[in-house]
């Protein structure tokens, strides 16, 4: 059952492609972070862009490239319903998940946002009147120890609370093969308080309040290609191994000091003929992380991020209640959300190779802006039955968005003042300024038919229009041009899908062909810097013209009682169509070719899970193997280092329990292969290769009381 059209359906029977996952499923697959679920949802891909795990999410090839912190992605991420607005909120938050849904395709008609790739959806286990709850203590590899648990209930007549909480901490996993400092090292806590009020009859109060924090050390890249960029020779400066635990960082102070706190208040009151539903907000995020970005011990490219970021929003929905084949949903949203940052890349070796080396001990380029944005939309959602067989979905969406942008690149250090004739660094100049503000708005749609075959086929199609707001880029860059307003992108996409059950019930099977033109793709690229001969670094540009066609497959097969079979397959053919010869006159590292793959669009991707249930001894013994793989992919464009993957992936999950399921210990192992593929790679400042690499192979043991 899934609330993907905000009431509870099956998901065999909306015309829909959504990929969902019960409570159960999330605690057998071991879901802790975004990577796990892309890995088991055809057509979602996920990555971390920085060390400090800012998560990447991208349906059917369509999302955000960027890394940097005031950017929001084209895939809508809904926390209880809640917009988290930027990547940042999710740190810390899947736990005590009732089930994630994943909505594939332009949303908006919906939801409190218009998103040009999709939507997902954690929703928490609500309060209930019942006392229950659970604990589960884990140890896994690198002394990693980790206990989550919830109890609720009712507190009263008429109050019902559930407290769940979540913390993990352990020894890094990487070590620098110089110092042997390590890295990637845990520490994360996190707590969510859910109470819901009884105001009349028909009327309740859901309150939610959460806090996040995390400690942590944020995992190193490797630098494959420094010392020939130099002409070094090989493992001067860079990692020579694959090995994913060899990483070089130096004396750098990698750290993360992160937290983030927030709660919302949803009143619900349901009338004869509809409820109104009332969502307010606020969402407060601060962090401070050193990264080493680059991947090297030397100081070139190092990020320290300083951020805070508020949203605060209220949105007021209706629903029809009735059951006389038209049911209609409309709703009114409005946000607004400040992000004020600093954002410091050290660039010393680069001037050190320009202006002799050792002259200079730290050069520092600091992006330093306020972002302000209100967001206002106003949706309605209609079905109509019309016959036993066919149902007519049409909705339509109206958007305004404004987004002022104040502040630019500073060099901290002054060393840039010796290139424009000074005799001696002046600190704190200015490379860079932009004051801007940018207004849109959008009116886009959707019109699609469900055709019931008969009890067990389901046929559906879809058009829609779909937007995504302008933005601006947030890194340290050596032109204003790279700071610029980029355009709105917006997507016309077609959907023919199927939803079926065979062999008696036992096997659903769901597929879909979709196709999607493109216009104004924002995109990250690399481009040459001007101002510092042989150097690099990112932006954000518009491509023109691009399509995506590709086609999904699920199944789900119970052949026996005791055996679960799941398998997914995608395919993304992405590509562009119409390129820009450079980005605001900014020259492109690397010519983007018509016929181009897009970034974040791997081309295949495939995942399957095998469970075997059955009594032995009176104890429940289960079995479980899960596989995926996802084909290569770019990270960005114009970027001849930016290919990563192939990434493969196997893991077990074996468990026992009573007859009473009142208790379950468990073993989980990851990455089986030990693979060390790469999941994310770039051209760094001084042109080397940074690249991420997977996690070791991971085990542990885990024990639950179920109460």
């Amino acid at each position: 059952m899934v609330t993907a059209q905000k009431r509870a359906q099956s998901a065999a029977d909306i015309g829909v492609t959504v990929t969902a996952f019960g409570g159960n499923d999330i605690q057998e697959l071991g879901f802790q972070k975004a990577q796990d679920i892309a890995a088991h949802t055809p057509g979602l891909s996920t990555t971390n862009a920085t060390s400090s795990g800012t998560p990447i999410f991208a349906i059917r090839g369509i999302g955000l490239d960027d890394f940097n912190s005031n950017n929001t992605s084209g895939v809508g991420v809904y926390i209880d319903e809640v917009l988290a607005a930027y990547p940042v909120f999710l740190n810390g938050q899947l736990f005590d998940v009732e089930r994630i849904e994943v909505l594939k395709g332009p949303q908006g008609t919906l939801y409190g946002k218009n998103t040009t790739g999709g939507a997902i959806n954690y929703v928490s286990v609500k309060p209930s009147g019942e006392t229950e709850g659970y604990i589960t203590a884990g140890l896994s590899r690198w002394n990693t120890y980790q206990v989550e648990g919830a109890v609720g209930g009712s507190l009263t007549d008429g109050v019902n609370s559930r407290l769940a909480l979540s913390a993990s901490r352990g020894d890094g996993w990487q070590k620098d093969i110089d110092t042997g400092r390590e890295f990637g090292d845990t520490d994360q806590f996190a707590a969510r308080s859910l109470t819901s009020f009884e105001l009349a009859d028909n009327a309740e109060l859901l309150l939610n309040l959460h806090y996040s924090d995390d400690q942590g050390t944020p995992v190193s890249p490797q630098n494959t290609t420094i010392d020939a960029v130099f002409g070094l020779p090989a493992g001067t400066f860079g990692v020579t191994s694959s090995d994913p635990r060899a990483v070089r960082v130096g004396d750098l102070n990698v750290g993360r000091d992160e937290q983030g706190y927030g709660g919302s208040a949803t009143v619900t009151v349901d009338f004869e003929a509809f409820t109104l539903t009332s969502i307010s907000a606020a969402d407060l995020y601060q962090r401070e992380t050193i990264d080493n970005y680059e991947g090297v011990a030397i100081a070139t490219g190092d990020f320290s991020f300083t951020d805070e970021f508020e949203v605060y929003s209220q949105e007021l929905r209706l629903t029809s209640n009735g059951a006389d084949g038209f049911h209609w949903v409309t709703g009114l949203v409005f946000s607004k959300d400040e992000v004020s940052a600093v954002t410091t890349a050290n660039v010393a070796d680069l001037y050190d190779g320009i202006l002799g080396p050792g002259l200079v001990d730290i050069a520092r380029i600091a992006s330093d802006y306020v972002q302000n944005t209100k967001s206002l939309g106003a949706y309605l959602h209609t079905e109509t039955d019309l016959s036993d067989q066919l149902m007519l979905t049409a909705g339509l969406r109206y958007s305004s968005d404004k987004r002022d942008f104040a502040g630019g690149s500073v060099d901290v250090d002054g060393w840039n003042a010796l290139f424009e004739g000074a005799a001696e660094p002046v600190p704190e100049t200015t490379i860079t300024a932009l004051v801007d503000d940018r207004s849109e708005d959008n009116v886009s749609g959707k019109l699609g038919l469900d055709y019931t075959l008969n009890e067990d086929w389901l046929l559906y199609g879809s058009a829609a229009t779909s937007y995504k707001a302008g933005l601006f880029y947030g890194a340290p860059a050596g032109a204003a041009a790279a700071l610029a307003y980029i355009d709105p992108e917006e997507v016309i996409s077609y959907e023919l899908g199927f939803k079926g059950t065979l062999l008696d019930g036992s096997m659903q099977l769901n597929g879909a062909y979709y196709r999607y033109d493109y216009d104004n793709r924002q995109s990250l690229v690399i481009v040459e810097d001007p101002t510092i001969p042989g150097s690099v670094f990112a932006t954000l540009g518009n491509i023109e013209e691009s399509q995506i066609s590709g086609g999904e497959l699920e199944l789900r097969w119970l052949p026996t009682e005791a055996l679960d079979i799941r398998a997914g397959i995608s395919y993304i053919d992405g590509e562009v169509s119409k390129a820009p010869a450079d980005i605001r006159g900014l020259t492109l590292l690397l010519p983007i070719e018509e016929g181009a793959d897009l970034a974040q669009a791997p081309q295949w991707s495939y995942n399957t899970i095998a469970r075997y249930e059955r009594a032995i001894a009176d104890y429940l013994v289960a079995a479980q193997l899960q596989y995926s793989w996802t084909d290569e992919q770019y990270a960005s464009l114009a970027d001849p280092q930016a290919l990563y993957g192939e990434v493969e992936n196997l893991g077990l999950r074996a468990s026992l329990a009573p007859p009473s399921e009142q208790w379950e210990v468990a073993f989980w192992a990851d990455n089986l292969q030990d693979n060390s593929a790469s999941t994310y790679s770039f051209t760094s400042t001084e042109g080397g290769r940074a690249v991420y690499r997977q996690m070791p192979r991971n085990f542990g043991l885990d024990f639950t009381i179920y109460y």
